[in-house]
């Protein structure tokens, strides 16, 4: 029991800590979506583009991190640009929603996000193959992903062969750091003490019963009678004497 108390403390300070960074839009997130069980949204420090197109501050980065799908990120330059998160530190991504540009619904073909724990080197977990059909979200789940159990720092949006408009990007998942601690509390051995029973006395030992005399052997017996055949033989002798 001490031991799930402990891993459902820890495992509600993983998501308290993922709820409270800041970077993002006081109205991020805003799908509505319910993310897998363990699983928050993924918070931090907007990494990217700052400016849009056109040097447009309302289409950098945090247009895709502000919780409103009408807003929408719109890059300089194809396939150099991005916007993506900071979380500060590990997180293992479980699901991804996405809002694609409102009248750009073309320009989803080809979207990726992409992880990185230098914020240089990056891998792709999930790549768009198609255009979006309509102006709503799209929701990935860890099935769909390219990586198994994918574990970063730093997460992006990001487009190699369209010009990358969004309108929100949401990345769900929880702290390797903080899963690894809980799942060693939970693995602990308790240490029990026994306390050893003290040594039971000793019974009493009975005092041996007095041993019978020991019966007279048969050579012993023989003297006896013929002594007393004697005894009783001379007392006649004496008897008859007086006669």
């Amino acid at each position: 029991m001490k031991k799930l108390i402990v891993f459902a403390i820890t495992l509600a300070l993983v998501l308290t800590v993922a709820s409270l960074a800041e970077g993002v839009g006081a109205d991020y997130p805003s799908s509505g979506i319910t993310p897998p069980e363990g699983s928050a949204i993924i918070k931090g420090e907007l990494i990217g583009n700052e400016m849009g197109w056109g040097d447009n501050a309302d289409a950098g980065r945090a247009a895709a991190f502000d919780g409103d799908p009408v807003s929408f990120y719109d890059p300089i330059t194809q396939a150099e640009d991005y916007c993506g998160i900071d979380a500060g530190e590990e997180y293992v991504l479980t699901y991804i929603a996405i809002h694609p540009r409102d009248g750009q619904l073309p320009r989803f073909d080809g979207a990726e996000i992409d992880g990185s724990n230098d914020g240089e080197n990056w891998e792709v977990i999930w790549v768009s193959e198609e255009e979006a059909e309509e102006w709503q979200w799209y929701e990935i789940s860890a099935d769909k992903f390219l990586i198994s159990e994918p574990s970063f720092r730093y997460y992006r949006y990001y487009n190699e062969i369209n010009h990358g408009d969004v309108g929100e990007v949401e990345l769900y998942g929880y702290s390797k750091a903080a899963a690894e601690a809980a799942a060693a509390a939970v693995a602990e051995p308790e240490i029990v003490v026994v306390e050893e029973a003290p040594a039971p006395e000793p019974a009493p030992v009975a005092e041996a019963a007095a041993e019978p005399a020991p019966a007279p052997q048969t050579s012993d017996m023989t003297a006896l009678i013929v002594v007393t055949a004697v005894a009783a033989f001379g007392c006649a002798i004496v008897v008859s004497k007086k006669k």
